[in-house]
């Protein structure tokens, strides 16, 4: 029986030291990511992410993903997809990404690079009004205001 227990021990530090090491490799790539945003990333932030209320973090690990723009009052996930979101050998992975992140609570606002780009006042006005909607869904009392 000590044998079993000493298995089980083992096996059970192996898995926390998988944990740990991709936790870490996560928080170094999240890091990584905030100090080299996207052009479209580093745009909506400046315009408006980083002075809207409720707050918005950037690069923000939920799980074993990093969202790109998340507020945690409304358990709102803002994306902005680059081309390698719809490459064919990525289709698997964003599929069970998105349904991990939907399944576990969280609204997802996906925006392409050209809605930045191309349309960024459109995409401000859906990003408030997501906000004053998911608040609603939820029933909670928030004021979203620019700064």
């Amino acid at each position: 029986m000590v044998g079993r227990n000493l298995a089980t021990t083992i096996y059970k530090e192996r898995a926390t030291m998988k944990h740990t090491n991709l936790t870490h490799e996560l928080v170094d790539r999240a890091r990584e990511m905030r100090k080299e945003p996207t052009e479209e990333e580093n745009k909506l932030w400046h315009i408006l992410l980083k002075n809207i209320t409720p707050r918005f973090v950037r690069q923000k690990i939920i799980g074993f993903y990093i969202v790109d723009f998340y507020c945690p009052k409304l358990k709102l996930i803002i994306e902005i997809d680059g081309e390698q979101h719809f490459w064919e050998e990525n289709a698997d992975y964003e599929k069970r990404r998105e349904q991990f992140l939907q399944n576990s609570g969280y609204k997802l606002l996906h925006f392409y690079n050209s809605d930045i780009n191309k349309h960024i006042r459109e995409a401000e006005h859906t990003i408030i009004n997501a906000c004053r909607e998911r608040a609603e869904e939820l029933g909670i009392d928030v004021e979203v205001k620019i700064k």
